[in-house]
């Protein structure tokens, strides 16, 4: 397998000047622990089964390379860590995207199949993926590294040309392309920060007060984390968020009682007193609802049955996997919107993706009312 290494800018324009309107394969190396955004290892790169591999943290400023890749076909798999750090550094996802996992998917080849798995599958190759968990930002990269990045892009053409002839076959080509598109959507909307409670856990377990303490202090979390490059635990641990809601601490020494951690109580201890003291000091008509579960909803259990056996039905007549069609959260998405939310809420509200696109074709619209 032969590729060329990139460590200079002189390097980068040169090969950029290379690239062609043909689809290219493309890969990241990584590491996230402690920070908000990944830190970028290696790029892969192949073109007209020609490998590349950009060393980001010799070359520097890559903002050529994403530029270059405006309005290009680009093959990946499992794109969605991938996606997320081509859109901090380009600012965009201004591509053609063909993921082969989603392919693999419609294929019921599995919901979620990794690299390695799919290329045994497809060409018949065994694929190392000893090296994945390797520190890519270490300098020098050792040839293992270097061969296991490489190899990461070489079959993803191969594999996707074949995908594309069952796809053709099966008569999903447009339901595979409509869902790398959602992929693509999906990655592009913003994180609301006044959201960013919603998805911490036992939100049902407080009232309203509890519910506005931790809105703002998840709010603020959000806000340090992206401000330091931090990732959110390093900031304040998701549990201890819920206890600071619950119990309302109006003291330092109440932040020890808590358990809260020396760190967490020495760099923020003072603002999260703040925050809560200001929200303690606020009209409670401006705190939010109180948060139901859907499985308190008398309903639910039967519901989410009836919604499954139909589900499992229309995955057995397209041989398609249920995971794909609506794994759980699909379907609770749905029932939040459809339960939850008032006409007028509708109205403005995202249409859960059950009835959107290919699902609300195949099945959705036999759970529209």
């Amino acid at each position: 397998m032969q590729f060329e290494i990139i460590t200079t800018q002189a390097q980068l324009h040169a090969f950029l000047v290379t690239l062609d309107d043909s689809p290219i394969s493309l890969d990241t190396e990584f590491v996230r622990t402690r920070t908000y955004v990944a830190n970028l290892g290696l790029l892969q790169v192949s073109q007209n089964k020609i490998i590349t591999l950009i060393d980001p943290i010799a070359v520097g400023d890559l903002s050529a390379f994403w530029q270059a890749l405006d309005n290009k076909t680009c093959i990946l798999h499992a794109s969605s860590e991938d996606l997320e750090i081509v859109r901090q550094h380009k600012g965009d996802l201004n591509i053609k995207l063909y993921d082969t996992q989603i392919a693999c998917a419609f294929l019921n080849l599995g919901a979620s199949l990794g690299y390695a798995k799919m290329v045994e599958n497809i060409e018949g190759i065994i694929v190392d993926k000893g090296e994945s968990r390797t520190d890519w930002c270490a300098r020098p990269l050792t040839p293992k590294q270097i061969d296991y990045a490489a190899a990461d892009v070489l079959h993803l053409q191969p594999c996707l040309e074949e995908l594309q002839k069952q796809l053709a076959d099966k008569k999903m080509t447009d339901f595979f392309e409509q869902e790398c598109q959602s992929t693509l959507d999906l990655k592009m909307k913003k994180q609301d920060p006044e959201k960013a409670y919603k998805s911490l856990n036992n939100l049902f377990k407080l009232d309203r007060q509890g519910l506005a303490v931790i809105k703002a202090l998840a709010t603020w979390r959000l806000l340090t984390a992206q401000e330091r490059n931090l990732a959110l635990n390093f900031v304040i641990k998701a549990d201890h968020l819920w206890l600071l809601a619950h119990y309302r601490p109006t003291s330092l020494e109440d932040l020890r009682r808590l358990n809260l951690l020396p760190n967490e109580i020495r760099i923020h201890g003072q603002q999260v007193l703040h925050i809560i003291a200001t929200i303690l000091n606020q009209d409670e008509n401006s705190y939010p609802p109180l948060v139901s579960r859907l499985v308190d909803f008398p309903a639910y259990k039967k519901t989410l049955k009836t919604m499954r056996d139909k589900i499992t039905l229309c995955a057995e007549k397209y041989d398609l996997p249920v995971e794909l069609i609506a794994s759980k959260r699909i379907i609770n998405e749905y029932l939040s919107w459809s339960w939850k939310l008032n006409a007028e809420q509708k109205k403005t509200a995202d249409k859960p993706k059950l009835l959107t696109g290919w699902r609300f074709e195949l099945i959705g619209h036999q759970f529209e009312h």
